[in-house]
């Protein structure tokens, strides 16, 4: 007998962080829990270090895991020989035994350290320290037989975590903390386990069928046996087709690009692999937050070399800071404000930070000579915002040069996602050479909508007509003034919506990267039926497509 049609739990839609579906019975991650006042033997502490260190090199050696996961795996067997983290465990025992109040001083006083060296990548270290210490402490996860091929719920993940659920077949990942550059993170779409973050605490429905869509960020939970059947149908057919879409990655078309977005510089291996057509958006967020303070200019300029040096001759789009709203910095002190998502964030804070934008300007003019740079500017708002960068990059350019350094041609572009350019565009025209439609953003300010508060949702419609429109005379406008024209955001990632970008004549899409294939893959079916041959060419034999 079918279970009757369940009323809807309202599960606010979380962040995404590796795509797919999941299907299965929701399980909550349990960690043993220490007091502070608890001792811990030295010796066990040793011995955890060495079966965690015989694991760590398993999996450093074994070629069929992913480059993520080795090169993650890397950091931590770094981390467990530090000499200087024996020593202060060793300083910290009497008799042989250390309180877990001093374990965990230790712990929080080598973070202090790391955040205090200016590493680009401190808040994945960070992440690193604290999910070392917990295995030494063998707070590892308990009962993991009762995840297998299950969804699971943690407050948070840590790398370790991910390896260890990866072996286990779990159907996805739901967590309350994490973002999109963690190391956990990157090991979840390095094992495509599909993951999604910023949910609310979900403990309450454990033992509860839950379908996980980490392709729209949909979460149903206890489902009647229609929808799950339902559910299975779309889980097998996403599988099916993952298996057999990786081969239209290789796909080159004569005019149109699918390129790849790019939070961490880990990706950019993923996005290769993937057949991405260059970065049409980098991301530079990751080297700014969980520190002290700014990058320098060195740390910044071996980023972009390295992607640079990766994608070319493709394009790679590189994003300036794009800071405020939502996200900020500990040593970038900015006033409260009513409404942060309209005040200073962008190109706006850039301009009264004078001192950030110019070292990164620095880096990025001394990664141009590979000639493949694009330089993106987020919340352009007048032809102001352009001209007061325009100042500023001809001022970094001459310092460059009277030291001696060699620049490059690189090419300067905006993110349209401020209504206000859909009509200034002409203003703007003779300074820039293209533009990107950045399609959250800018349905988020045409609908006045947050995209994350659940309670306005339904406004928040990026395939809405009026989006469409809008992207037309954007489109024609660029076209007018022969300015290349992009879209970034999850439009350009939906199929359906593609057909109709293309129609409007963008040529150039920017997705992540594991909808890379699938993109090309929609494009290749519309060449194929509308003209009745395929205006693409592979690197392999054609007939591997059909």
């Amino acid at each position: 007998m079918e279970r009757q049609k369940n009323k809807v739990i309202q599960i606010p839609r979380g962040n995404i962080i590796s795509e797919g579906y999941g299907l299965g019975t929701l399980r909550v991650l349990k960690r043993k829990k220490t007091t502070e006042k608890q001792f811990i033997n030295l010796e066990d502490i040793k011995l955890a270090a060495k079966t965690l260190s015989s694991e760590l090199s398993k999996i450093i050696s074994d070629p069929s895991l992913p480059k993520e996961v080795q090169e993650i795996s890397q950091v931590h067997q770094l981390l467990l020989e530090d000499p200087f983290l024996w020593k202060k465990l060793e300083d910290a025992s009497a008799d042989g035994k250390i309180m877990i109040e001093d374990y965990k001083y230790i712990r929080d006083e080598i973070i202090s350290l790391l955040l205090s060296t200016g590493n680009p990548l401190i808040q994945q270290r960070v992440d690193d320290i604290k999910d070392l210490f917990r295995n030494l402490l063998l707070e590892s996860p308990e009962g993991l037989d009762n995840l297998k091929s299950n969804v699971v719920y943690s407050e948070e993940f840590f790398p370790s975590d991910i390896i260890k659920l990866s072996t286990l077949g779990v159907k996805a990942l739901l967590s309350t903390q994490g973002s999109h550059t963690t190391h956990a993170a990157i090991l979840a779409r390095a094992f495509e386990i599909p993951y999604i973050i910023r949910l609310p605490d979900l403990s309450e429905y454990e033992g509860k069928t839950v379908f996980v869509d980490a392709v729209i960020g949909r979460i149903v939970i206890d489902p009647d046996d229609a929808n799950i059947r339902e559910f299975e149908k779309i889980t097998k057919r996403y599988t099916k087709e993952k298996e057999k879409i990786e081969k239209y990655g290789r796909l080159k078309f004569d005019d149109i690009k699918i390129m790849a977005n790019i939070s961490v510089p880990q990706e950019i291996e993923v996005a290769k692999r993937k057949g991405a057509d260059g970065i049409g958006l980098f991301r530079t967020e990751f080297l700014f937050v969980g520190r002290d303070n700014p990058p320098s200019e060195e740390e910044q300029y071996l980023v972009y070399k390295k992607a640079l040096e990766t994608f070319y001759p493709e394009e790679v789009v590189i994003r300036l800071l794009d800071i405020g709203g939502d996200k900020k910095l500990e040593y970038l002190p900015v006033d409260d404000e009513e409404n942060p998502f309209l005040g200073l964030r962008g190109i706006r804070l850039l301009l009264k930070h004078k001192e950030i934008l110019k070292t990164q300007l620095r880096a990025l003019l001394r990664a141009s000579p590979y000639g493949n740079l694009s330089v993106l500017v987020p919340m352009v708002t007048l032809p102001e915002d352009i001209k007061g960068l325009l100042r500023i990059i001809h001022e970094t350019k001459e310092d460059l040069l009277t030291e001696g350094r060699k620049i490059g041609s690189f090419k300067l572009g905006i993110m349209v996602e401020v209504p206000s350019i859909i009509w200034l565009i002409d203003k703007i025209n003779p300074h820039i050479d293209f533009v990107s439609i950045g399609t959250n953003d800018l349905t988020q300010y045409i609908f006045a909508a947050d995209r994350n508060n659940p309670s306005v949702s339904k406004y928040y419609q990026d395939e809405h007509e009026i989006i469409f429109e809008i992207i037309t005379t954007i489109a024609e406008k660029a076209r007018n003034f022969n300015l290349p024209v992009s879209v970034c955001g999850e439009l350009a990632g939906k199929e359906d919506a593609v057909e109709i970008l293309l129609q409007f004549g963008v040529k150039k899409f920017s997705v992540s990267s594991f909808k890379v294939p699938f993109i090309k893959r929609k494009i290749y079916e519309i060449q194929t039926v509308k003209k009745g041959n395929m205006k693409a060419k592979t690197s392999d034999d054609p007939s591997l497509l059909s």
